[in-house]
């Protein structure tokens, strides 16, 4: 009986191989994530991610020809609004899910491609381990960054295995116009210029390896440029993004690490003066008694943003939040310790984590039964107390600066604001715009998940693998196997690696930032476990072998 078995085993083994080595196996895989997904959508119905409204203010004036709003243009790269506002836009958000579908599926299927390199075995394992992979599904389930980030970074790897196992010019110009893309997507990507390097790795003569690095770094330099001279012409910003100075290293340090302090030095003692000033002089700091202390010692998301416009207004638009970059390296220079403990927490947790959906809350429950607002007593006032722990209830809306501030927000009470405009002829412009983005909103899905489901996805992910774990299997799998194109799969994971560093040098830990290259862990796991040997004679080699 157990032979019996064991060849029933074996014949579907060699089926399942030969079905790799085919197109056909693309197609299966696809069909079957594309099932995948459906039934989890039962569960998880497509909803807002990380930042949305950003991107949809972008995408809502990415074609005007003058600019109202420039804030989320100049801060976001175009890829993510374009894919994100068109799957909203067009027939009402219908093809919203079924894109999401389909980018999750195309992922999928480029990560086995990439892993058929390696070996038959590796594509199936691969494939099998990602359509259980509950966490990164559920990015496909948020609509934001994220999902966009994944399928592109998949096809990336995939065209850089293609280029690794047969390089040419060609495939590899490919690769550094995949790296543009991909900072298109998220300017932080642009990181993945290194892997510029790995060319001047491979076998080959001095001048064909110079070569393919140069069309590399060519073809994903010049897209970059080209963008950042359309934000210098049309906007006189000249760069890929703003904002990249304030998040490396200032957010981290005044939101996690709370090593933001005026006793760091002049451009701390700077911004504590502006704060006072122009910050806790406004509503809702004034009600709410907010003090200096209290920001720099509980650190806020909420402030943070606000801080992005106190320093458009008071600093200028054109420092691009240098002032917020050296308070930063103000505060890791006096607590070095303190930061680096906080970015090796984070790369861990990042690694070590699973991912969940937490369903919300039904309306009205509470411990106590009442759907009363919690209030607090501050000053004799009672006002509402701020959620999450935040020092207030809401801050100032980020968005509507504009090198001119001719745009502002203005409280006159704890809770009410609204919109003043030095050229009331803006106003109907702006009010469109804001109708555009709520009406892209809507067309989300209003259909409550399958809590019961969603409970059952959630406990999947408590089980699947964390990417440490992957990590260390590849590790002692290469050490061991030593499989063809071991280099290779060292070399994506580092790229993944450096894409999860970036984030937590300059941000807390979100395994949104993690998830999209996570399956290069796990590549490196299951394709150095199982991936065919290298051949003894050195045949295929990827990297020049002393």
């Amino acid at each position: 009986m157990a032979t019996r078995k064991e060849t029933v085993f074996g014949r579907l083994l060699v089926w399942l191989e030969n079905l790799a080595s085919r197109r056909l196996g693309a197609l299966v895989v696809f069909a079957i994530a594309l099932v995948v997904y459906a039934v989890r959508a039962i569960a998880w119905p497509l909803k807002t991610g990380r930042d949305l409204d950003e991107y949809l203010y972008a995408y809502v004036q990415l074609f005007d020809r003058h600019v109202l709003l420039p804030w989320s243009l100049l801060f976001r790269t175009p890829i993510t609004p374009l894919v994100a506002g068109a799957a909203l836009d067009v027939f009402d958000g219908s093809l919203a899910e079924p894109l999401m579908a389909v980018l999750y599926a195309g992922s999928i299927v480029c990560w086995a491609a990439a892993a058929r390199f390696f070996g038959p075995r590796a594509a199936i394992a691969v494939a099998a381990a990602l359509l259980a992979y509950t966490g990164y599904a559920l990015m496909f389930h948020e609509l934001s960054s994220e999902p966009v980030f994944a399928a592109a970074f998949a096809g990336w790897a995939l065209l850089v295995t293609r280029a690794t196992f047969a390089p040419s010019a060609g495939r590899f110009a490919l690769v550094g116009l995949g790296v543009a893309v991909l900072a298109l997507v998220r300017p932080g990507n642009a990181v993945l210029l290194a892997f510029g390097i790995v060319p001047l790795l491979l076998a080959g003569s001095r001048r064909v390896r110079f070569e393919r690095t140069g069309v590399f770094l060519l073809a994903a330099v010049l897209p970059l440029l080209a963008w950042s001279v359309h934000n210098g012409i049309r906007f006189d910003s000249w760069g890929l993004a703003r904002g990249g100075n304030a998040i490396v290293p200032f957010y981290r340090a005044f939101i996690t690490d709370n090593i933001v302090s005026p006793e760091n030095g002049e451009q701390s003692r700077r911004l504590a003066l502006a704060m006072q000033q122009h910050l806790l002089t406004r509503e809702p700091y004034r009600s709410y008694k907010v003090t200096l202390d209290d920001l720099f010692e509980r650190g806020s998301f909420r402030v943070h943003e606000d801080l992005y416009l106190l320093s458009d207004q008071v600093f200028g638009w054109d420092t691009d939040y240098g002032v917020l970059r050296r308070v930063g390296v103000e505060g890791v220079r006096a607590h070095p310790g303190t930061y680096a403990r906080g970015v090796t927490r984070t790369v861990w947790d990042e690694l070590a984590k699973a991912q969940f959906r937490v369903a919300s809350a039904k309306r009205g429950a509470s411990g106590s039964g009442s759907s009363k607002p919690v209030t607090v007593v501050i000053g004799g006032k009672r006002l509402p107390e701020p959620s999450e722990g935040e020092p207030i209830p809401a801050g100032q809306v980020v968005w509507i600066s504009r090198p001119d501030q001719s745009i502002r927000q203005v409280w006159t009470s704890p809770t009410e604001w609204h919109f003043e405009f030095d050229h009331p002829g803006d106003r109907p412009r702006f009010e469109q715009i804001t109708r555009e983005v709520n009406h892209l909103f809507d067309a989300l899905p209003n259909r409550a998940g399958n809590e019961q489901l969603a409970l059952r996805l959630n406990q999947l992910s408590r089980w699947f693998p964390r990417p440490w774990m992957w990590i260390l299997l590849g590790l002692v799998a290469v050490a061991v196997r030593r499989p063809r194109g071991w280099p290779l799969l060292v070399a994506l994971s580092l790229a993944a690696f450096a894409v999860v560093l970036l984030n937590a040098v300059g941000l807390f830990a979100d395994l949104h930032f993690v998830l999209p290259v996570a399956p290069a862990f796990l590549l490196l796991g299951l394709a150095g476990l199982l991936g065919e040997r290298m051949p003894h004679d050195g045949t295929r080699t990827l990297a020049r072998t002393p």
